[in-house]
């Protein structure tokens, strides 16, 4: 749905008429397209809303785009990403974007705002911050051969949470796969303020969340927009960005690329401050130049590769997520099975007297159940019944069902077991979770269940044809003894089966980790260390020190980027 706003009625405003008689053609084209919202007289800069067609790029208006003026065919068109924690300047800087892009002088005295929020800066008030909807903001000025295309992520860090963060993310990936969204990009901005001499755990997040949606190709598109400057070099975000580790184009001194703006454009001028005010002004004026001419001299990267990366991405987290569910079930088998074992050895007296006893063991099993207490991110889930798996545990809120899920490839799944069609799946608000509970047993009815081969709660099963074959054979006086040391000999096999499969998992989850590793920017990201950290033991305790130092190799990270992970990991558990 395109929606236009009407055109302004300027009416007799002594102040907007003067402005029209002095302004550029440029400049008096965009007064004439926008109406005033807050001028005082005598007081300077004027501010003027654009007015902009606006219309949405998904069902659900969560990806839209607002347009300013009309593009012709010899533009030069330059697409940008901006990404920062609330608070940081981002409104100001976008909008000092767009008054470059209509080249609105300090001697103007005006102000174009193209933004929602109607504050001269996003600080004061970050409660109002409540959208999680990606805007994409068209500017095309009068006579400019370069026109602009600014991608908004607002509300990114702000205090709802990482729920709202995530969607975010999500419409980002939207606006990047639509047929009418962004298929190219020039750079991604990062947003820091010039006073952060450190990125804080919020900043660590979202950085980590955004960038894990490019491949390794963007790496040179990333440069730090640096806000609230006072033109000085930013010694104190440089040192902040290098030791984050954050990936991004390099200057000609191999320091982080930085473009400084000053956030006080609104200001309220006056004799006395003028030439500081104009000096600010000039400052983001430049820098944008600056700005502009580096990307004349990059490549603007296809974000086809980046939407493959994201894909396939998102289908190796959730099968990661799923060998990890695995290999943790796999260990609570053997658990039980040691149980029973040690059960067996207690009470050996007993059993060669050929007398019952009981005894205690812990099973484990599966059970579906609602979704409760989760975040709206994670209240669904795709799970296969066959496998009785979650396939795609978490963030699976946007499959509208399982065949759309991320983990589906050519109609199969790429996480179960069995690797079942998508027609064995369901996308609903219930997964398989462990369930443990303590069971007392007799040895009969163990016996019992033993040679009827039946499973027990756990999937753990019984070698009852070897009991059986030992039965036939055995003399009956002495039946009780080696009937006890086939079971013992049944469960330990069954142990080592365990085992195998434990370490049967750990190398596939391996294998996926490699491939996840050399297609993401930020290999180091908070999911992958996380995903070693839980690999590395289980491949030591399977008996392969080979994987298991190949693991260590890939964990290697300095104490700063350690730092790093574990503030983006506290971010999002909070």
């Amino acid at each position: 749905m395109i929606e236009l706003l009407p055109l302004p009625n300027h009416g007799h405003n002594p102040d907007t008429c003067l402005r029209l008689q002095t302004a550029s053609v440029a400049v008096r084209d965009a007064i004439q397209k926008s109406y005033l919202i807050s001028s005082t007289a005598g007081v300077s800069p004027a501010r003027y809303r654009l007015l902009t067609t606006r219309s949405n790029l998904d069902e659900n208006g969560s990806v839209r785009k607002w347009t300013f003026g009309q593009g012709h065919v010899n533009m030069q068109n330059k697409i940008l990403l901006i990404v920062g924690e609330t608070g940081t300047g981002k409104t100001t800087l976008i909008n000092a974007m767009a008054n470059y892009i209509l080249r609105v002088k300090f001697e103007d005295e005006v102000w174009f705002e193209i933004t929602e929020e109607g504050g001269d800066n996003d600080v004061t008030d970050q409660s109002k911050t409540q959208t999680t909807k990606v805007t994409v903001y068209e500017v095309f000025g009068q006579d400019n051969p370069i026109c602009l295309t600014i991608i908004d992520t607002p509300g990114y860090g702000d205090t709802r949470g990482t729920d709202q963060d995530k969607q975010i993310a999500e419409n980002l990936y939207k606006l990047f796969r639509s047929d009418s969204g962004v298929k190219e990009i020039d750079a991604v901005c990062l947003v820091v303020k010039a006073s952060e001499n450190r990125l804080t755990d919020r900043q660590q997040y979202i950085f980590d969340a955004v960038l894990s949606l490019f491949g390794k190709d963007i790496e040179n598109n990333i440069v730090i927009f640096v806000t609230y400057s006072d033109g000085m070099p930013p010694t104190n975000v440089i040192n902040a960005i290098k030791r984050a580790e954050i990936p991004c184009r390099k200057d000609e001194e191999n320091e982080p690329e930085c473009f400084l703006f000053n956030n006080r454009q609104t200001e309220k001028r006056s004799e006395k401050y003028n030439r500081p005010l104009q000096s600010a002004w000039e400052q983001t004026e430049d820098s944008l130049n600056h700005f502009f001419d580096s990307l004349k001299n990059e490549n603007r990267k296809s974000l086809e590769q980046t939407s493959g990366v994201l894909s396939e991405s998102k289908r190796l987290e959730a099968c990661i997520n799923n060998l990890q569910s695995r290999i943790t079930f796999v260990e609570c088998n053997s658990k039980e099975l040691v149980q029973i074992q040690k059960a067996l050895q207690k009470n050996r007296e007993k059993i060669e007297k050929n007398e019952n006893f009981t005894f205690t063991v812990t099973r484990y099993y599966k059970e579906k159940v609602l979704i409760e207490n989760a975040s709206w991110w994670d209240r669904k889930a795709t799970t296969c019944s066959v496998c009785k798996e979650n396939c795609h545990e978490y963030g699976c809120w946007a499959a509208w069902n399982a065949e759309w899920c991320y983990v589906m490839k050519k109609g199969h799944c790429t996480s179960c077991t069995r690797k079942c069609h998508y027609t064995k799946h369901v996308s609903e608000n219930k997964k398989y979770v462990i369930r443990e509970e303590e069971t007392t047993m007799t040895y009969a009815d163990f016996k019992k269940q033993y040679k009827t081969n039946s499973n027990s709660a756990s999937g753990v099963t019984y070698d009852s044809e070897a009991l059986k074959n030992v039965e036939n054979e055995l003399e009956s006086e002495k039946k009780q003894e080696k009937e006890m040391k086939s079971i013992e000999s049944g469960l330990k096999e069954d142990v080592s089966n365990i085992e195998k499969e434990k370490s049967k998992l750990v190398e596939e989850a391996y294998t996926v980790i490699i491939k996840l590793f050399k297609i993401a920017l930020k290999p180091d990201s908070a999911f992958i260390i996380q995903a070693l950290d839980f690999l590395i033991p289980r491949a030591e305790e399977t008996g392969k020190p080979d994987l298991a130092q190949k693991l260590e190799e890939m964990r290697k990270i300095r104490p700063e980027s350690e730092e790093r992970v574990h503030a983006a990991v506290g971010y999002k558990m909070k």
